[in-house]
């Protein structure tokens, strides 16, 4: 552990001490020990719970906000620390095992960002929103609690140069923060019941909560489903032709960025990008001769290796998760006016996927050359996306590509092992 982690984790422990002493002669009254330990241990349940109930598909998750949500309201921010603190204990340890320090700091984490959170509430409480049902106050305190928590893992991760990748800190709250909206909703939810029905409703909404999550995480595992079966063609191409595999790879990570940069949304820029990674798999009905040929193809060879977007198609046609892209490998190499195959779809007729895929595919051409034609440089890729605009690839795509390679996205080799180490971290984040 470097000094600097150890100077950081002791400078939270003291906060979380002092915090903890100031809110203990202010807001220690009014101590109510049934709804303290009704609160702790449904916390302490829904954690560990909530981390079984997930061991299968490796996600967990846990309900702590939506539940510190009622504390807010009835409890001081002395108690909502401790709840906050005690609840969210982990009885299952990972194969690292126990590690006091690292307990220490999430149990001062969780200490100051619930009793930060209910002592916003507190505050604000009395400015806006009323006792009734403080719809605006109850999302300022969740808002502190979700951004003193995750700021406070952050700087640690960061320090400890863990699992982050360089992520900014903004990109590190945008990746969040639907969590801090779901956690929000499930928390008014659970103020509702309790506020109206007491402790008994209170459970029966969070035994109902785990009811639709377990069909929730039915969708994570048809996911990682999906992810397999992407890893396991990748597999399959490499074996066939090891330049397709690393090319299927550099084609997703331009996809990615080219989708961003149309404003495509997150969901279907993933589709795509998973498309992407196998866009080629037909080509392992393609005879090894034409694929390894270091001469320029025949017309009949040519014909056959056209044929691969056919031949992909039909492969995955079957496969339930994958039909919904699946026109994206048959018409990736249509063209905006019309002259390219298997069908010859002409401008928006061929599907928006098909069309970012047309040019990140021949974009990756461009700069790794073949056998026969050496690769351009970068403002000979530029020109050639400028003759090959409104013929062979989409206008507006055409120009967003360009603005990308213009910002420097692609300068640092355009098949660097770093730059496919950056993809695979945006896209799995």
């Amino acid at each position: 552990m470097s000094k600097t982690l150890k100077l950081y984790l002791l400078i939270i422990y003291i906060l979380a001490l002092i915090i903890a002493l100031v809110f203990a002669i202010n807001y220690s009254h009014g101590f109510n020990f049934v709804e303290v330990a009704f609160f702790t241990v449904s916390l302490l349940l829904l954690k560990n719970s909530s981390m079984l109930f997930n061991s299968i598909s490796n996600v967990f998750t846990a309900m702590i906000l939506p539940v510190l949500m009622t504390t807010f309201v009835y409890l001081n921010p002395f108690w909502v620390g401790i709840i906050a603190a005690i609840g969210t204990i982990e009885f299952k340890f990972r194969k690292t095992g126990f590690i006091w320090y690292k307990f220490l700091f999430n149990r001062c984490v969780f200490f100051l960002s619930g009793g930060i959170g209910a002592l916003v509430f507190k505050i604000s409480s009395n400015y806006f929103g009323g006792n009734r049902f403080p719809f605006l106050a109850l999302f300022l305190a969740s808002l502190i609690y979700f951004v003193v928590d995750n700021l406070l893992v952050y700087i640690v991760l960061r320090i400890a140069e863990d699992d982050l990748n360089n992520t900014s800190l903004f990109t590190y709250f945008q990746e969040l923060s639907k969590n801090l909206v779901t956690s929000y909703f499930l928390g008014l939810i659970l103020f509702a019941s309790y506020k109206y029905f007491g402790y008994v409703f209170f459970s029966l909404v969070i035994i109902l909560l785990f009811i639709i999550k377990d069909f929730f995480y039915s969708r994570i595992q048809q996911l990682n489903s999906y992810t397999q079966i992407i890893e396991s063609f990748l597999k399959v191409i490499d074996s066939k032709d090891h330049y397709t595999e690393g090319h299927c790879k550099r084609v997703a990570y331009y996809t990615y960025h080219l989708a961003k940069k149309l404003g495509l949304s997150r969901a279907k820029t993933e589709k795509i990008v998973n498309v992407a990674k196998i866009h080629d798999i037909g080509k392992i009905y393609v005879d090894d001769d034409i694929l390894t040929s270091g001469e320029q193809l025949s017309n009949s060879e040519y014909k056959e290796i056209q044929r691969h977007a056919e031949y992909g198609y039909k492969l995955l046609k079957d496969i339930d998760i994958l039909k919904e892209e699946l026109k994206v490998i048959l018409h990736h190499h249509e063209r905006w006016d019309g002259y390219g195959y298997p069908e010859g779809l002409k401008g928006e007729e061929i599907p928006v996927g098909a069309r970012v895929l047309n040019i990140t595919d021949s974009f990756d051409v461009m700069t790794t050359g073949r056998r026969y034609k050496p690769a351009l440089n970068k403002y000979e890729t530029i020109q050639e996306l400028k003759d090959c605009s409104g013929t062979q690839f989409d206008p507006e795509m055409a120009s967003k590509m360009i603005e990308l390679i213009d910002e420097g996205f692609f300068d640092n080799s355009f098949q660097s092992e770093e730059m496919l180490n950056e993809y695979e971290f945006s896209i799995e984040y």
